[in-house]
């Protein structure tokens, strides 16, 4: 079932989806489909490497830190047998 959808774009941006739907030979609504389900896609497969509930609902919350986990397991490690 198809149901209508109210997007609110920046007239730059239409201007430059109008364009490139026109070279694509398709139009704004297959494509915008499109991207949604790529975008979900992508989600569902981010989800399927975690196996937890739990580790699902933390995922991504730090970003893309650059964190190294290593040295926080060694110094957590010290910090538990070494007192």
């Amino acid at each position: 079932m198809e149901t209508k959808l109210t997007l609110r774009l920046s007239k730059e941006i239409i201007d430059q989806i109008k364009i490139y739907a026109l070279k694509k030979q398709r139009s704004l609504s297959s494509l915008t489909e499109d991207l949604y389900k790529q975008l979900l896609i992508e989600k569902q497969e981010s989800l399927k490497d975690i196996s937890t509930p739990i580790a699902r609902k933390y995922k991504g919350i730090l970003g893309d830190k650059d964190i190294d986990t290593e040295s926080l397991k060694l110094g957590y490690l010290k910090e538990k047998h070494l007192r």
